[in-house]
């Protein structure tokens, strides 16, 4: 079963640090979200995906 998933991030763009946070659905394994979430932040950040840093996630109870 899915869950969403609110996962904060750090990201290196242009020299400088930018943060936020982004909606995941994904199941319950730690390795998977952080592997979805990298790959989102990364494709909408426009950065490469090594510059992405999880800052941690939690399960979004509103949805």
């Amino acid at each position: 079963m899915s869950k969403t998933f609110e996962v904060n991030y750090s990201v290196l763009k242009k020299n400088k640090l930018v943060h936020g946070s982004v909606m995941i659905k994904s199941v319950e394994d730690k390795k998977e979200i952080v592997k979805s979430a990298k790959l989102d932040i990364s494709t909408k950040e426009r950065v490469f995906i090594q510059r992405v840093k999880i800052l941690g996630f939690k399960p979004n109870l509103s949805i």
